[in-house]
């Protein structure tokens, strides 16, 4: 139900390549795209200016801890969709937050450090505003994450131009993580607002050298503790219909389904969870034709006992950046 304006090829191939590498030169985006710099200079700015799309970079739990991650959805009082949503979107540890059809009206991921999720889902969570019930699911498995998401816009041989970091997972809750360092913090925070900025400005933010700050940067990409993300709404690249999906599995086959899903290009996100389903999904179509075609497909299906599909009515929050 989203009515974004799908852009122009051109600008569709530029924001796939910004989805590869956010940090990438507009020349090397040239080069691959085989278009002139200019054009490409030109047009990606605008993009940017506009806020069509908007390059920026998700910390993971930079005070340090054990990682927990949780899907919360929340059955709303009547007429209070819009303000508990917003409520959620303004948590500072929540990545997406969505207005949905269906028996839950707002679902939104929370991430945080272990030692506070007792308070979170006893005290804060409940506390939303406009909240009439609330189911809290905990992620076990990230089979396949936001930033991971890359529609099939782009030739493998251009990705494979564009792409020079090793995409690591997010960090699983078995590990303690450390706290960043303030230089760190500082890199974090500027690249939070543009995650583009220069290394030259990130120096002078952290007060290092230029070569100081690519290596700390690599180094947090590399722990996954930082990913440059674009963010964009997926009907602005010619996927209007949105939805997330809770699926039982039969026994035994909740892994197969997993891998089966995580491979399909129209899903964005794909955790195992606690809860009454094992699936959590989040996927974008071109039409509602093309939902139930994915919908319908015996690849998985056949392993899936119960399918609920809510439709995202809105995302207010996308990546950790308040759309709206």
């Amino acid at each position: 139900m989203n009515v974004t304006p799908v852009l122009d090829r051109l600008d569709r191939d530029i924001v796939a390549a910004l989805q590869v590498n956010g940090r990438a030169g507009w020349r090397r985006i040239a080069t691959a795209l085989d278009v002139p710099e200019r054009t490409v200079a030109a047009r990606g700015a605008e993009l940017l200016r506009t806020k069509q799309v908007r390059v920026t970079a998700l910390t993971v739990l930079p005070q340090g801890g054990m990682l927990d991650s949780s899907i919360v959805s929340v059955r709303c009082a009547t007429g209070m969709n819009r303000v508990t949503g917003a409520a959620a979107a303004e948590r500072s540890g929540s990545v997406f937050t969505y207005l949905t059809t269906g028996e839950m009206d707002c679902v939104f991921e929370q991430i945080n450090a272990r030692e506070r999720s007792l308070n979170l889902m006893l005290d804060e969570i409940p506390g939303l505003p406009g909240a009439a019930s609330i189911e809290i699911a905990t992620v076990l498995r990230l089979y396949k994450a936001t930033h991971e998401w890359l529609p099939p816009i782009l030739e493998a041989a251009q990705i494979a131009s564009l792409r020079d970091d090793p995409h690591p997972g997010v960090p699983g809750g078995s590990a303690e993580l450390q706290p960043l360092s303030r230089e760190e913090l500082e890199i974090a925070r500027v690249l939070a607002d543009d995650g583009r900025a220069s290394f030259e400005e990130l120096a002078r933010a952290t007060a290092l050298s230029t070569a100081s700050v690519r290596r700390r940067l690599a180094h947090l990409q590399e722990r996954g503790r930082l990913f440059i993300r674009a963010v964009v709404e997926p009907a602005a690249l010619g996927y209007s219909v949105e939805a997330t999906l809770r699926i039982r599995t039969l026994p035994g086959r909740t892994e197969a389904v997993a891998r089966t899903l995580a491979q399909v290009p129209e899903v964005r996100y794909l955790a195992f969870t606690t809860g009454r389903t094992q699936l959590f999904v989040d996927i974008a179509c071109v039409d509602h034709t093309a939902l139930a075609d994915f919908l319908m497909r015996a690849d998985w299906t056949a392993d899936a006992t119960e399918t609920e599909t809510s439709i995202v009515l809105a995302a207010l929050k996308r990546s950790g950046v308040k759309m709206r």
